[in-house]
């Protein structure tokens, strides 16, 4: 029974990741959805101890997460505190007690529940692209057209991403013949998807997620022929979507839209010297404080961005300990990944791991990862509980049914 429960309340927290904040705001839900995902991840976290009360140790790392996540809090208390800035704490409470939750979903039981999770996704968000009007879904400016039926291109590229890689990972497997076509036809979709974004932060997880394949594998000249291959086969695929579907990807990977860093260069060089007149940072919330307004032009032309990169923007926010927050977190996650990838472990468990390692990382140089603190939370939960060194608890799990004649 509480495995069920925690398998909903995955799927509830999911569903609030999946939703973007323009669609929140333009349902009105902006509040109840703030109220509501912090209350299923608290049920979450809260109901291992409810049946049989057992703790698991948390890392060193990540006491001093939680450390540095409270002090961050205090520390604005006295000044421009909203309520809303105390929600970086929610991956660092994952991190803290999500491995408790591993005796109702082990890790391997876990990857087959994202992997399924996922698919819905993708099926679900694919058929709507294909069913709803162009201009419904469509983002784009001047030559460059993107397409997210979500209302956040870098959530449904995110999401669509680590569905591909599961399900190459899938292909690699022994499966029936309808389950490898059924792959086949869901990696498409997540992978047409992907494209159809046209999001560089996919290109860096993609690096990224490489990078921590061969690094640790048992066999490096295997993996760096897989990643060969699977370089060879993605360009093949990229090519062939540039001269028949789209050349939206291609456009922004060149920066045929002008500047190449769409202003953030520009935005981060600005924020940096706010910073240097505040060598301990303006105070979390300042950039969203500072922009509410409306965004000022930096040299006539140019908008004032926001920072496009967690460690930026925390060390204006913050100071020296707010930087130290974010690359402590990423170091954390990263190590997580890296530890249980070198494991005998499923596959499809290890390529969960380290594509989420590798989509957190990326997010966090080229977007603001923790401002999208649902989608964040959700992947730092699904990475903690695929690299949890916990096994599945016979109270936790259904009774088993009797042998025949027993």
């Amino acid at each position: 029974m509480a495995s069920l429960i925690v398998r909903v309340l995955l799927i509830l927290a999911c569903g609030f990741a999946a939703l973007s904040a323009s669609v929140a705001a333009a349902l009105g839900l902006e509040e109840e959805r703030i109220l509501a995902f912090t209350g299923v991840v608290a049920l979450l976290l809260l109901l291992p101890f409810l049946p049989r009360p057992r703790l698991c140790r948390p890392s060193g790392a990540a006491i001093l997460l939680a450390l540095l996540a409270v002090g961050l809090v205090l520390a604005d208390l006295g000044g421009r505190f909203d309520p809303l800035d105390a929600r970086i704490v929610l991956p660092v409470l994952v991190l803290l007690a999500g491995p408790n939750l591993a005796r109702f979903l082990p890790p391997p039981e876990l990857a087959r529940f994202a992997w399924r999770l996922l698919s819905v996704y993708v099926t679900l968000t694919f058929l709507y692209q294909v069913l709803a009007e162009p201009a419904v879904v469509a983002r784009g400016y001047e030559s460059v057209v993107r397409y997210d039926p979500t209302g956040s291109v870098v959530m449904h590229s995110s999401l669509s991403l680590v569905h591909l890689l599961l399900a190459v990972t899938r292909l690699g497997q022994p499966l029936r013949p309808r389950q490898r076509l059924a792959t086949i036809a869901l990696g498409g979709m997540s992978l047409s998807m992907v494209f159809l974004t046209a999001t560089r932060t996919a290109a860096l997880t993609l690096a990224v997620f490489a990078l921590l394949h061969v690094a640790t594998s048992g066999r490096p000249s295997r993996a760096l022929a897989q990643v060969a291959a699977g370089c060879f086969g993605l360009a093949l695929a990229f090519s062939l979507w540039t001269i028949l579907f789209s050349d939206s990807f291609f456009l922004r990977l060149i920066g045929a839209q002008g500047d190449y860093s769409s202003g953030r260069w520009a935005s981060i060089g600005h924020w940096l010297s706010l910073a240097g007149d505040h060598p301990w940072g303006l105070g979390l919330g300042a950039v969203r404080e500072l922009l509410a307004g409306g965004r000022p032009a930096l040299d006539g032309t140019a908008l004032l961005e926001w920072p496009h990169n967690e460690l930026v923007r925390f060390y204006v926010e913050a100071g020296p300990p707010g930087l130290l927050f974010v690359v402590l977190l990423l170091a954390v996650a990263v190590r997580r990944a890296v530890r249980v990838a070198r494991e005998d472990i499923d596959p499809v468990q290890r390529t969960l791991a380290l594509a989420i390692a590798a989509d957190l990382v990326a997010e966090a140089f080229l977007q603001n990862l923790l401002n999208a603190v649902y989608h964040a939370t959700v992947l730092f939960l699904l990475l903690t509980l695929a690299t949890s060194p916990e096994r599945a608890d016979a109270s936790a799990m259904p009774l088993a049914e009797p042998a025949p004649g027993r």
